[in-house]
């Protein structure tokens, strides 16, 4: 079971600076509840590709002494059974929900510079779009209660206003991700550089630790 940390820092600076992470250790077991019972227990390997590089990083682990299952400590940049980084994935959903690029356009993004090893198919494409669509239900109706904590004016909200006119839950979700992070700057100090393009990357931290599983 993975655990998905922060740890502000790009693909490339965790893969030549692991050892010197500050990688956390649980506190509290998440599959028997028990406390300040884990201990370290190496780590995998783990394929993390771009558009132009294919990474091969490590991912911590962690035992619980007390029912001996393990935790794995992923980095946000990456999402549980996918290979591309989140960047990346996150550029495909929202040529396709946000700018109705085709799939040829997405296809050829970035392709100049990239390794033809390294660029997604329009197989691979069309899965992540399918994959966040069918999730965005549930996530969207998370994203709306919190932001509704805060402030039930906003136009995510309002059910005469913009939300109804999107296309789909995706779409809805991406611009409800927008508005998240807006949120969340006021909140924490440690997000002041997050911007657009780390709206996923903060969906994802925020939502796995809510329990709300996949996002792709």
């Amino acid at each position: 079971m993975p655990i998905v940390v922060e740890f502000h820092c790009t693909v490339q600076y965790y893969h030549d600076h692991f050892e010197e992470l500050d990688i956390p250790r649980p506190r509290d077991c998440p599959h028997c509840q028990a406390s300040d019972t884990f201990i370290g227990h190496g780590f995998y390997w783990r394929k993390a590709l771009d558009r132009w590089q294919d990474y091969r990083i490590r991912i911590q682990r962690w035992l619980c002494k007390a029912c001996r299952h393990t935790v794995s400590i992923l980095p946000s940049f990456l999402l549980r059974h996918r290979h591309y980084l989140l960047a990346v994935i996150q550029d495909v959903v929202t040529a396709h929900f946000e700018e109705d690029a085709s799939w040829g356009q997405i296809e050829q993004q970035g392709t100049t510079e990239a390794d033809d090893d390294c660029v997604p198919s329009e197989r691979t494409l069309r899965r992540w779009c399918a994959s966040f669509d069918e999730q965005a239900p549930r996530w969207l109706a998370a994203v709306q209660q919190t932001l509704a904590q805060q402030d039930a004016t906003l136009p995510l909200l309002d059910p005469l206003g913009e939300a109804t006119a999107v296309r789909s839950p995706a779409s809805a979700l991406l611009d409800g991700a927008t508005q998240l992070l807006a949120w969340a700057k006021t909140e924490w100090a440690e997000l002041a550089d997050y911007g657009l393009n780390d709206r996923l990357r903060f969906l994802w931290h925020w939502g796995h630790a809510r329990g709300l599983g996949r996002l792709i």
